[in-house]
């Protein structure tokens, strides 16, 4: 676990938003700062109160946001020691500032070698935070930063994942049991439902611990329950039929116990292999649900193709229990480079119809519009909204009419030689074919618009009208650094508080955020921060303010910020300058700083490359002249965007034309037309 106590050079650079190469100056030119209590020569470590009493006194320690701050505390008041016994005392507070003289759901297991006032300082936090965000999110807090702390004891749910698989299994009055609960998301979201009773068990104590607490704080006391145990091997709910249940598995356990539970009675559909485990959990669910009642599991794509399931897979169609598959988009859970699925099963209260569907939804599908000549994947909001309605329409009458990227099979399709559940193969990667007509428009559009930007492509070659300026250099170079100190610019990045990466979602409501690939890739913002409004801290784009990666990896270039810029929040690993109109010119700006001497003088680090971008140079040239290597620099940019843009739109209309083609869209003409 980690001890707060002491700080490594990097934390030091990290809590005063600084580089390590400040740190290693500070170290250097202050004889004040403080020697270092431990580590290596190499990595040495310091004393966390010595250094943050350094930096304050010099005003270079940033406040902390509340919840970064109590965590700080969390960790200190472990001492490198039993982490998860600090997070459950803290948990204990918060259940006890949200509602004073409650039932104690864990016992005072804060080390006694803590000061009070290391106690009251934690409690002060605590409360400060409880009431800015509320004891439910300040445990969800607490329980997030603790399993990855703890290298991820227990499977993490993210809300929205939790919230969708509620909606498909829970009604209001229903007793849900979790058997892999973690710290108890998937519970919660059951209780915000209506679920009048919610049970979980979870192997590891200290989730399961935490999971019990966060649930106090939702509930009466006897609607939620927490145990700690192997769900599989050592099942205590072995009684229960519950309506519902809701669980994220662990996936890829070889070692759930498969030899001493072969003969188990839970394995009505037949007896999972070795690799199968998520089948087990699967007929585990099944197993505790009355006729009729309704399991949701998160599982890896693999289960609904891997040979070694198929004979499970096929008994639980042949006997009604698999209702829908639906893929999820990649991102949407951990691990995040993967697009999971959703199983919905339900226990069977009689024998099937002949013609059982199955419902398939393929929301992780990429959207069929290209934007800026860009194929854009599907958003988790789009993604979940299709699975809703696709669900609702399927609930009603069994069978979807309207078109979309959904389809019913009945079980008897699905029992071939692989008994393939992929939603991608049976629901297709378009959601509906076009009509010839519409495909023949489609690619009208398509060819008139790069037709289009052809003809523009020859006017905006540079270049032609350029004169040679001499045999040596015309001016001296200023760093971004002496400007700075001019007041000419000033040089902004992401602060602590700005939205991590995997903080960002794709939603139109949140505030939007321009991402380190966003400039790499020359488009415009694409991720958004949760919430409706900038946060303090957050840095603003403005129009002409110029950013560059803080990262070399290959050829850098500068974004002089557009309308569609502007208010949107810097990204992480992002610098961004911005220049007094009235003596730089942005583009001027842009332009040298990009340069390849700019750069290679600006950069250090040999395993990852970075820019100090207050090394960066720039020619001292008056304003009119700055302009006219801007324009220049901005022609230069102009160019670029439509090359990418005729790579893109050519790509785009060869596929296009090549789907409809294969698909009979379209017809080639005649052997005597192409003569």
């Amino acid at each position: 676990m980690p001890d707060a106590s002491v700080l490594t050079a990097a934390d030091i650079a990290r809590l005063a938003g600084v580089t390590r190469a400040t740190v290693s100056n500070w170290r250097r030119r202050h004889p004040d700062f403080p020697e270092p209590s431990g580590g290596t020569d190499a990595s040495p470590a310091y004393d966390r109160a010595a250094v943050e009493a350094w930096l304050s006194a010099r005003g270079a320690l940033p406040e902390l946001p509340p919840a970064e701050r109590l965590w700080r505390d969390v960790l200190e008041i472990s001492g490198g020691g039993d982490l998860g016994d600090a997070v459950l005392w803290a948990a204990e507070l918060v259940l006890e500032v949200s509602a004073p003289g409650a039932h104690r759901t864990t016992p005072d297991v804060l080390p006694p070698a803590k000061t009070r006032f290391e106690r009251d300082r934690v409690a002060r936090d605590l409360a400060d935070l409880v009431a800015e965000r509320g004891a439910r999110e300040t445990l969800g807090m607490l329980a997030g930063k603790y399993l990855e702390a703890a290298g991820g004891q227990a499977s993490v749910t993210p809300e929205p994942v939790a919230d969708l698989m509620s909606e498909l299994a829970v009604s209001a009055g229903a007793v849900v049991l979790d058997p892999a609960c973690g710290t108890g998301g998937l519970l919660a979201s059951a209780l915000d439902r209506g679920a009048a009773r919610v049970l979980g068990q979870e192997i590891n104590q200290g989730p399961a611990r935490l999971a019990g607490a966060r649930l106090g704080i939702m509930s009466r006391l006897d609607a939620g329950q927490v145990e700690i145990g192997d769900s599989l091997r050592e099942d205590k709910f072995a009684a229960l039929r519950a309506d519902a249940v809701v669980c994220h598995p662990p996936f890829g356990d070889r070692e759930w116990g498969n030899d001493e539970l072969a003969y188990d009675s839970r394995w009505e559909y037949g007896t999972p292999p070795r690799a199968e485990s998520e089948l087990a959990w699967a007929q585990h669910a099944l197993a505790h649900l009355r006729p009729g009642g309704r399991a949701v599991m998160l599982m890896p794509p693999a289960v609904a193709s891997r040979p070694s399931g198929r004979r499970i897979r096929a008994e639980m169609l042949r006997r009604g229990a698999i209702r829908a598959i639906t893929s999820l988009p990649s991102g949407a859970a951990h691990p995040r480079n993967v697009g999971l699925h959703l199983w919905v099963l339900q226990r069977p209260i009689a024998e099937i119809s002949p013609d059982f569907r199955t419902l398939f939804v393929h929301a992780a599908a990429e959207a069929d519009e290209a934007v800026d000549g860009r194929r854009l994947p599907v958003s988790w909001q789009q993604a979940s909204a299709v699975i809703s309605r696709a669900w609702s329409s399927f609930l009603a009458d069994g069978e979807i009419k309207e078109p979309g990227p959904w389809c019913t099979v009945p079980a008897i399709d699905l029992l071939d030689d692989a008994v393939d559940l992929t939603p991608a193969r049976q629901v297709g990667a378009r959601p509906a074919a076009p009509t010839p007509s519409e495909t023949a428009s489609a690619a009208g559009a398509a060819r008139a618009r790069l037709l289009g930007v052809m003809a523009g492509l020859g006017e905006a070659v540079p270049g032609g009208d350029w004169t040679p300026s001499g045999a040596t250099p015309r001016w001296r170079t200023v760093s971004i650094g002496d400007l700075a100190r001019g007041g000419a610019v000033s040089v902004h990045r992401a602060s602590a508080v700005a939205p991590a990466d995997d903080e960002l979602v794709e939603d139109l409501d949140g505030w939007p955020v321009l991402t380190y690939g966003d400039v790499a890739g020359g488009r415009p913002p694409s991720a958004a921060a949760p919430g409706g409004g900038g946060e303090p801290g957050w840095v603003k784009i403005r129009a002409g303010d110029v950013i560059i990666p803080a990262m070399a990896a290959g050829p850098v270039s500068a974004r002089v910020a557009a309308g569609e810029d502007e208010e949107a929040i810097l990204g992480r690993s992002l610098h961004l300058i911005r220049a007094d109109p009235g003596r730089i010119d942005p583009w001027f700006l842009a332009g040298f700083l990009a340069s390849p001497a700019s750069i290679q003088q600006a950069s250090y680090g040999s395993t990852v490359t970075r820019i100090d971008v207050r090394r960066l140079t720039v020619p001292l040239l008056p304003p009119p002249e700055q302009r006219r290597y801007g324009a220049a620099f901005r022609q230069l940019h102009a160019f670029r965007a439509s090359c990418e843009e005729f790579a893109s739109l050519s790509a785009n209309l060869a596929r296009l034309l090549g789907r409809a083609l294969a698909d009979g869209g379209l017809l080639p003409p005649a052997a005597d037309e192409r003569e």
